[in-house]
């Protein structure tokens, strides 16, 4: 009896010692901090030189300033992104957000890879918070599949030195005026090239005569999806464009890369960029003393007084990937990302201009001449219409060639465009 009342106190003590054990162990799990998700943040600005450091620094405050995700950065130089975010994607690895060019979005959007902002930023707060003409630019079908990042226009830039010394004295606002302003430079200074349209590069050429077939009221591919560049209204516009190459006002085989150059060393009057063309002038040999009397930007010339100035759309985006492995803290990522605090920074360190509306409207940036102004051409941009497809190359190619073929001669404009829309037809099918 003594023996079993020993061994019964031994298991209440046992029973005891356990049970504070226990006790002790499962309130350290419940004061213990959630852990981490950790994140894949994919692009290509995190990869250059000028900008690596900014990114970093974006990255290491939300880290430090967060208890909802790790975010990790990895990225390839701008050309190779599109293909190892595809890679990735295919081969299941991590992969939450990205960095894309606009021009990207159709490509992926087929791949059914995307998240619908709609459901994780929430439609309401888009809405609010970033501009219509932003938001078009990144919805397919009605989806919203990415949110811009940093959002301008290609729109144009002029030399105000050459104007003046050519006795240009207003910046034209008008095709009459504008074409007025070319013939003076002309004859300013016949090595001068009057406008250094990008005559040679696909994207560049499909991306800039589409805004002046705009200009003139036409388009490559209307709203429904139904070609219709062959059209009296670009017929007119190509002719006026064919018009310019006879003039000598725009050259042959110029990049935009060669106009950028020749800008530079005040060798061209306008020529169609981004906004980051201030800064291109400055890397180029521009002495910060002589920016303001050498670039300026301005709205692509309207046909009739009263019409609006045409531009497309260029930026970066953000989307969101399926894979994702918790999308409500990769939205939340995001909003950081696109926040007033954060796109001040940005913009202070690379010129690039916010998407958020209170970011837009700070003295940072209202009091930034040429950023604000950029801004003002942006209002009515719209999103280049072969990028909604996801063969955009093939269609840019298609233009290329039936404007050059033009340009030289071997085909009328009309011609050309008859011939741009059965390949249009054909490649759409």
């Amino acid at each position: 009896m003594k023996k079993i009342k020993v061994l019964v106190s031994s298991l209440l003590v046992l029973s005891l010692i356990t049970g504070i054990g226990c006790s002790s162990k499962t309130n350290e799990t419940i004061n213990q901090p959630e852990e981490k998700t950790n994140l894949v943040w994919a692009g290509w600005s995190g990869e250059e030189e000028a900008n690596k450091e900014t990114i970093k620094g974006i990255i290491d405050t939300y880290n430090t300033s967060t208890d909802n995700a790790e975010i990790s950065w990895v990225g390839w130089p701008w050309a190779n992104t599109l293909q190892q975010l595809i890679i990735r994607t295919q081969g299941n690895q991590d992969l939450d957000v990205a960095q894309v060019d606009m021009a990207w979005l159709a490509t992926l959007a087929k791949m059914d890879v995307l998240v619908d902002l709609n459901e994780v930023l929430g439609e309401d707060w888009m809405k609010e918070n970033i501009p219509e003409s932003s938001l078009n630019s990144g919805n397919i079908d009605g989806k919203q599949l990415a949110v811009p990042w940093t959002q301008a226009s290609i729109g144009m830039v002029y030399n105000p030195t050459i104007l003046k010394n050519a006795g240009i004295d207003k910046v034209p606002e008008t095709v009459e005026e504008f074409e007025e302003a070319l013939k003076k430079i002309k004859e300013y200074d016949k090595d001068i090239i009057p406008y250094a349209a990008a005559t040679k590069e696909a994207g560049s050429i499909a991306k800039d005569v589409n805004a002046w077939f705009w200009t003139f009221g036409g388009q490559y591919i209307d709203d429904n999806g139904k070609v219709v560049i062959n059209s009296e209204a670009n017929e007119k516009a190509l002719t006026w464009y064919k018009g310019l190459k006879d003039n000598g006002y725009i050259a042959m085989d110029l990049t935009r890369f060669d106009a950028r150059q020749l800008f530079a060393q005040n060798k061209v009057a306008f020529y169609d960029d981004a906004i980051l063309a201030r800064g291109i002038a400055k890397s180029n040999g521009v002495t910060e003393d002589k920016l303001d009397e050498t670039i300026q930007p301005m709205a692509r010339p309207v046909l009739n007084k009263g019409d609006k100035p045409q531009s497309t759309l260029w930026g970066h985006q953000l989307v969101i990937f399926k894979s994702a492995k918790d999308t409500e803290k990769v939205g939340e990522f995001i909003k950081y990302l696109i926040s007033e605090e954060t796109s001040l920074k940005y913009f202070e360190a690379s010129g690039s201009v916010p998407v958020i509306n209170s970011a837009i409207n700070s003295d940072k940036v209202k009091n930034d001449k040429w950023a604000s102004e950029w801004l003002t051409i942006t209002e009515t941009g719209k999103k280049a219409e072969t990028q909604k497809y996801e063969n955009d190359s093939q269609l840019a190619t298609i233009i290329t060639e039936e404007i050059q073929n033009t340009l030289l001669g071997t085909k009328t404009p009309k011609k050309a465009l008859e011939d741009a829309q059965s390949r249009f037809e054909q490649s759409m099918d």
